[in-house]
């Protein structure tokens, strides 16, 4: 029975076309980076996670087998897959933990700065570009009262990338769960900071709907367990939407933000699986 469940999952999944999308250039996308570092010039924002899509054609794509890839490829992410009634089919490995109840508390990740896998020593960009979130998130959870303490920075490997990682922990176990994610949600790590600013900068530059990306999934029984939608890739059935995005400081370098892009979508369709 459990076994027929999920091959009706699978058979449903990612079955509505998608009618026209055409995949952002190198150089338009380079030009929204220039845009959010000229707000910043101005003092307008500090960061803005700036994001795109990328459109693959194919209707040979195995859902099932693509999601074991991805627990292959992501190890240390967490792996999913689901259908929504009005936003379609999504999958995708997510590295950040927006909420996770712990035995004395809650805890939350942030998780910001990218670079391939096994190198030595971060840059300032990406140490003060995850320090905007660490700073946001402790901030956050102190306001909702108790006692917040964070991890050491550390490296976090997410499959072909890496990133900056530090665990902010409360040690207020009455803390309301969804009151908690929305006041988290979103992180700097995927709007930016000031969040109002940072917010009203991608309404104008960011040029297309973000839908469930970014968004969080959350188990919720005994405790929490939430997970921000990064990673991920919407099912069609003629291809695979994927989306990526990188966190913009005065710092950043249009070609390198691209770049960024380009490394987490190939990691998805490497992992990608074909009938």
């Amino acid at each position: 029975e459990e076994s027929l469940k999920v091959e009706d999952f699978w058979g449903e999944f990612g079955q509505v076309a998608l009618d026209f999308w055409e995949n952002k250039s190198a150089e338009s996308y380079q030009n929204e980076v220039s845009q959010v570092l000229q707000k910043i010039k101005q003092h307008e924002v500090q960061k803005v996670v700036l994001s795109r899509t990328h459109f693959m054609s194919t209707e040979v794509a195995d859902a099932p087998a693509t999601f074991q890839s991805l627990c292959n490829h992501f190890p240390n992410c967490t792996v999913f897959a689901f259908q929504h009634e009005h936003f379609g089919s999504w999958m995708g490995a997510s590295p950040e933990v927006l909420l996770e109840g712990t035995e004395r508390g809650f805890r939350s990740m942030s998780l910001a700065g990218t670079r391939l896998s096994g190198g030595i020593n971060w840059g300032e960009k990406e140490i003060k570009e995850q320090k905007f979130v660490t700073t946001e998130i402790h901030r956050t959870l102190k306001n909702l009262g108790g006692h917040v303490r964070r991890t050491p920075q550390t490296t976090f490997e997410a499959g072909p990338v890496e990133h900056l990682m530090t665990w902010v922990n409360t040690d207020n176990s009455q803390l309301e769960v969804f009151e908690t994610l929305e006041a988290l949600h979103p992180t700097p790590a995927v709007c930016g900071t000031p969040t109002p600013a940072a917010l009203a900068a991608l309404r104008e530059i960011e040029s297309y709907p973000r839908e469930l990306y970014t968004g969080y999934l959350a188990w919720v029984k005994d405790t929490i367990y939430a997970n921000v939608l990064l990673r991920t890739m919407k099912w069609h059935a003629n291809g695979i939407q994927f989306f990526a995005g990188g966190g913009i400081t005065k710092d950043s370098v249009p070609l390198n933000e691209w770049m960024e892009t380009e490394y987490k979508i190939s990691a998805l369709k490497d992992a990608v699986q074909l009938r």
